[in-house]
């Protein structure tokens, strides 16, 4: 996919993201995953942003029976959610309170002053950890365990794009090493996945 450097360098100058994802895509929370992930790795910075996410096209029908099962993974990830139809401009101005309401919160906070400055590392969301757990392995880390939550395991091409997310990550080299073989279980979150090769 790649966002690009330019993109990327731009919206770090924002204060909230908006999301569209395509309802008729095979798998729109394995998109947005994957641009998560990317834009955590650009600059961890990004993925601490208020993001409202806009799941487009729910005038057709085969997308607005996807809406329930996508809202409620994307409100557990602390995101803000919303259906629309851009064609028939459907809940559009609710979208537009929303980012205008997080960028008042924003605009107070940035005003707020800290008396004595405070000094906090960056948590890199991209950092995992490979842990074992009697015959199989663990992955803990913010960015692949949350790819994991909203992948829907169901389909191919869902699969295939968090195969090629892990590999960007490193996650398949680590595994490797740590000595994983064809077969065993690998654990992400809450998903239990079959190691293969």
């Amino acid at each position: 996919m790649g966002l690009g450097d330019a993109f990327l360098k731009h919206i770090q100058r924002t204060k909230v993201l908006i999301h569209v994802l395509d309802g008729l895509s095979e798998d729109p929370l394995a998109d947005f995953s994957q641009i998560n992930s990317e834009l955590a790795m650009f600059d961890t910075k990004l993925s601490k942003k208020p993001q409202v996410v806009v799941f487009n096209k729910v005038d057709l029908p085969e997308v607005k029976e996807k809406w329930p099962e996508i809202k409620k993974k994307l409100t557990k990830g602390g995101y803000y959610p919303f259906e629309i139809s851009a064609a028939t401009h459907e809940n559009l101005r609710p979208v537009l309170w929303k980012a205008h309401e997080l960028l008042q919160q924003y605009v107070e906070e940035e005003t707020v002053e800290p008396d004595v400055p405070v000094y906090k590392p960056e948590e890199d969301p991209t950092i995992f950890e490979i842990v074992r757990e009697n015959e199989a392995y663990r992955v803990i880390g913010k960015a692949i365990e949350r790819a994991a939550e909203m992948t829907y395991w169901e389909h191919d091409g869902s699969r295939r794009r968090f195969q090629r997310l892990m590999e960007k990550m490193g996650v398949d080299d680590a595994l490797r090493q740590a000595g994983i073989e064809e077969g065993d279980s690998v654990y992400i979150g809450e998903n239990e996945l079959e190691w293969q090769e």
